[in-house]
């Protein structure tokens, strides 16, 4: 079985990755971490998957807790064959809150005792902990764990303690980089995170190496980019702004020199309520009837600073709705048969909550069928976003 501990929007990271695997049964089904069933191995599904922190193979479990059991159980997972050893302990929530803190304040007692295992068999070992309550991605990568020793997690359930050791962990590195360091970045009009729009793509549950998919609101490029790296046949992206499309070639081009891609990507300036198939030509697929998935952030309205008046959030969303109606109305004729809609709206902060820019009855009233909504946002911020994960309606 494998282990996937989950990001911070947990429900959004559980649908991806349902959407990859195909998996639909989970031995946890609450807390930080899922345990299931699947082929994939630990190092592909991690490169694939952006709402998900490490992913590792399970190796025991334990009914009835007991640290000496536990340190044995790991202390057999090291490599024999090392002589200095480096080694970590993760305890995750798996739905027993109460007891998961109670083996967090054991897990360093738990890794003297592998220590005093090791040294018993005249190895060397050096116990990594943390000031958070986990190892994150970064202490596991800088202190080397996946190639020396390893991370070990304790997955705690209402019945079990599943014991688990980390094979991947989230390239923070390589996020980060296109994140902030991709050369065309346009903060005023809102960037889409890369590990959302990563999300996104996934969402479609399609297989890249066979599917074209369609940005209409691209902006500077981050849909397109990491569909390029996830290896898709054809990405198309248009925008109004000619510049934002400038900025997506800037960005695709310095991606071409991070790392080699394959997909074929066609970028124009057009407003997306206008877009019609003879924009999307395909010239190697003349019988192609449309794209296999819309993937998109849309525009985002004016950029907003805490503390706007109620009545400039109601009418800004009513402009916006209007916007969404003509677009969305227009973007459903551009689907094949079966295509889907991964799109995020915007969702604004006010003292009462969040206020919504789309609804479901308006997405249905033009033709979609709503199967998941997910709510995103960032600490801080006043424009969160929604994600609807859409399929043509069907008669």
């Amino acid at each position: 079985m494998k282990f996937c501990i989950l990001g911070n929007h947990r429900d959004l990271s559980i649908a991806e990755i349902q959407a990859v695997t195909g998996v639909t049964e989970f031995a946890s089904t609450s807390g930080d971490a899922l345990v299931f069933e699947t082929d994939f191995p630990s190092v592909q599904l991690q490169e694939r998957l952006a709402g998900t922190i490490k992913v590792g193979s399970i190796v025991g479990s334990l009914e009835v807790w007991n640290k000496e059991a536990c340190a044995d159980l790991i202390a057999m997972m090291i490599e024999p064959t090392e002589t200095k050893i480096t080694f970590g302990i993760s305890v995750y929530d798996a739905g027993d809150s109460k007891r998961t803190k109670e083996l967090r304040s054991e897990s360093e007692k738990v890794g003297l005792e592998i220590k005093k295992r090791l040294k018993a068999d005249g190895r060397s070992a050096r116990l990594v902990t943390s000031r958070e309550k986990t190892l994150s991605a970064v202490v596991v990568t800088t202190n080397h764990l996946l190639e020396s020793g390893g991370e070990f997690v304790l997955i705690v359930t209402p019945t079990t303690v599943w014991i688990g050791q980390t094979e991947a962990v989230q390239d923070f590195e390589a996020w980060g980089k296109r994140d902030f360091g991709r050369p065309a970045r346009d903060a005023k009009s809102g960037m889409l995170p890369p590990k959302l729009a990563r999300m996104m793509i996934n969402l479609t549950g399609l297989d890249p190496a066979v599917s074209v998919i369609l940005d209409p609101f691209c902006g500077s490029g981050t849909i397109p980019m990491e569909a390029a790296l996830l290896g898709f046949k054809q990405v198309i992206g248009t925008d109004i702004s000619k510049k934002a499309i400038m900025d997506s070639q800037q960005n695709l081009a310095w991606l071409a020199t991070q790392q080699r891609t394959h997909t074929k990507i066609d970028l124009n300036v057009c407003p997306a309520q206008v877009l019609t198939l003879p924009e999307l030509a395909c010239p190697s697929e003349p019988w192609r009837s449309g794209v296999d998935a819309i993937v998109t952030e849309t525009y985002l309205g004016p950029a907003l600073h805490g503390g706007e008046h109620a009545d400039f959030l109601k009418k800004n969303i009513a402009s916006l709705s209007d916007l969404y109606r003509e677009t969305f109305g227009s973007l459903r004729h551009l689907l094949c048969p079966g295509g889907k809609a991964i799109v995020a709206f915007p969702v604004f902060r006010t003292k009462t909550g969040w206020e919504h820019t789309a609804s479901k009855e308006l997405m249905e009233s033009l033709g979609f069928t709503v199967k998941h909504r997910f709510h995103y946002d960032r600490a801080g911020q006043n424009v969160g976003r929604e994600i609807f994960v859409m399929y043509l309606m069907t008669k």
